[in-house]
């Protein structure tokens, strides 16, 4: 019988067991199949992500890598004086360009078919036109020459809108208002000191570029030509045009009369600060910067310093008055000279022998003698803590840029310096950090703070934002100011050395100051002088404080020949212009 040595439920031959090569192989096909798979998911999971999550951040890439920015003129804010005249505006312009991938004609021939139109070098125009890049040909074009461009007809050559400064007073308030770049941000004057306010947002245009890097950007020839938006608002000053330009034309005459090199006229009001007219001259026109020098585009009356002279001698009497070491009937022995260790002071006019005098004969007969006994009357550090106040050596805070901080000597002071700087001697200031000094004496005793932003208005014309003047700050008591305020009366009576700034109809109350220039170099003076008048009018309730300065004048040196003039007829202008009425009662002023 035979036996079976098949399994229970196996059939047929037994299978030949398998070679260990073969298993390896066959597991590492699976292991090779299972990271296939692996790596097929891996990068569905990516191509996901790219094309799902991802794709905004890499489209913006792709756009960034394709395109350009160019900047455009901002669309600027107009400039308004107080009374809403326009001082500086936005009007429409075109600028030209060239798309070389568009542009196949002949560059000599178009160059020579565009100078004419444009004003520009044909020579220039025909580089850029053969270059291999986009590129302007011209900018802030008008309309009509836009018009003729686009007759042309020429293929590359386009338009863009954009905006163009225009100033309509043209020199008026030049050296203030300042000028923008081509690309219409501020380069000068209240342009650029407050281009952040004056700005509007940013006009970027996006160029395309090829695979070679060159940029395109196509421009619908057919379009008409239309209006360019031009306006975003306004920002108010306090100037008053009217004022500025009486001050202008009056210290233009002045400066022809006299044959100065500099001139300045600073209007303000007391109370606030605010600043009515700033004139300065020589000035320029600012639609043609390019025409002029930076000296002229350098504004005068903050970034220049200069010695005071005697209209130092009111802040003087003031510190005085305040710390109790005069009153005003104080005595003082006024001889011709003053000696004062190895040197010795004078006044321009002694007259004959020793005088006694008051506070208010020191300032009438503006005495440097009687001055310096008055600021040697009290400690240094007294002195000059208060002219601090008064706002000397350090900025006004009125936004203009290159405000000089002017200079007030350190302590100790010599006796002969302590001396000197009393009579306005030995210190340097701006003409606006005296115009804004003379402010407290006129209001009462407070400090202000120069103000010419008055408010923004949207391009509807409502008022979106508002500068009110800063906090007053107390210099001097009422009481100082008020025993001062007939002494600076006095000066414009008869006998005093500024009777030519006595306005018809109104109490003056000021004070001349001539200084001789110290050179550069600050080792002695020159012949030349600095001469000014700085006073309030009316005297009894001023309205405005007026400050007049004439640099170097060569054919009359003193202030009460040069500059007390220019206050007067400034003062009775700007005082028509506010309303203010005369009083029939007073004397006329005399004839000079």
């Amino acid at each position: 019988m035979r036996v079976s040595t098949d399994r229970p439920g196996v059939s047929g031959r037994a299978r030949k067991p398998r070679d260990p090569a073969e298993r390896r192989i066959r597991s590492r096909i699976r292991l090779l199949r299972g990271w296939i798979l692996l790596a097929a998911l891996g990068l569905i999971a990516r191509l996901a992500y790219l094309q799902i999550w991802d794709s905004p951040h890499l489209s913006a890439v792709a756009r960034q890598q394709r395109t350009r920015i160019l900047n455009l003129a901002s669309l600027r804010k107009d400039i308004l004086d107080r009374n809403g005249a326009q001082l500086a505006v936005s009007e429409e312009a075109w600028s030209v360009y060239v798309q070389p991938q568009d542009f196949k004609g002949d560059p000599a021939q178009a160059a020579a078919r565009l100078a004419p139109l444009l004003g520009v070098d044909e020579t220039k125009l025909e580089q850029a036109l053969a270059g291999h890049h986009w590129a302007w040909l011209a900018r802030e074009e008008d309309r009509a020459t836009a018009k003729q461009v686009r007759a042309l007809k020429i293929p590359g050559i386009g338009l863009l809108e954009e905006t163009k400064r225009v100033y309509p007073k043209d020199e008026t308030a030049g050296t203030l208002i300042g000028f923008v770049g081509v690309d219409n941000r501020g380069l000068a004057g209240i342009e650029h000191d407050f281009n952040a306010l004056i700005m509007g947002p940013p006009r970027q245009l996006a160029i395309q570029v090829d695979a070679k890097g060159n940029e395109i950007l196509r421009d619908a020839h057919e379009n008409p030509l239309d209006a360019v938006e031009t306006s975003s608002g306004a920002v108010q000053l306090t100037i008053d045009q009217a004022i500025q330009h009486v001050a202008e034309s009056r210290l233009a005459e002045a400066i022809q009369t006299f044959d100065a090199a500099h001139g300045v006229v600073i209007v303000m009001n007391p109370w606030n600060g605010d600043v009515l007219a700033f004139a300065t001259l020589p000035t320029y026109d600012p639609n043609h910067p390019d025409l002029a020098s930076p000296s002229v585009i350098t504004n005068w009356g903050i970034s220049k310093v200069f010695e005071p002279g005697s209209v130092m001698k009111p802040f003087t009497i003031a510190a005085a008055l305040q710390v109790g070491t005069i009153t005003p009937q104080t005595v003082f022995t006024c001889p011709p000279r003053l000696q004062i260790g190895d040197r010795s002071i004078g006044d321009h006019d002694p007259g004959p022998g020793i005088r006694h005098l008051i506070p208010a004969q020191i300032l009438k007969v503006s005495s440097n003698v009687g001055a310096s006994q008055i600021g040697r009357s009290m400690p240094d550090s007294v002195q000059r803590a208060f002219f601090i106040k008064f706002g000397f050596g350090r900025t006004t805070q009125s936004g203009l840029g290159g405000e000089s901080r002017g200079i007030l000597p350190p302590l100790p002071w010599r006796p002969i310096r302590h001396a000197t700087i009393s009579y306005g001697q030995g210190i340097s200031v701006t003409a606006l950090q005296l115009a804004t000094a003379e402010c407290a004496l006129a209001n009462g005793g407070y400090a202000v703070r120069p103000r010419l932003i008055e408010r923004i208005l949207d391009a509807s014309g409502k008022v979106v934002q508002t500068f009110p003047p800063a906090p007053m700050r107390r210099v001097v008591s009422t009481r100082v100011t008020q025993e001062l305020l007939p002494m600076l009366e006095g000066v414009t009576d008869p006998g005093g050395t500024g009777t030519a700034a006595r306005v018809p109809g109104y109490h003056v109350a000021g004070k001349t100051g001539t200084a001789q220039k110290a050179w550069p170099d600050g080792r002695g003076y020159s012949p030349d002088v600095v001469s000014t008048f700085l006073g309030f009018v009316p005297a009894e309730k001023p309205r405005i404080v007026i400050l007049a300065t004439l640099d170097a004048p060569q054919k009359a040196h003193f202030a009460s020949e040069t500059t007390a003039p220019i206050f007067r007829d400034v003062a009775a202008a700007t005082l028509r212009i506010l309303g203010s009425e005369p009083s029939p009662t007073l004397e006329a002023s005399p004839s000079v």
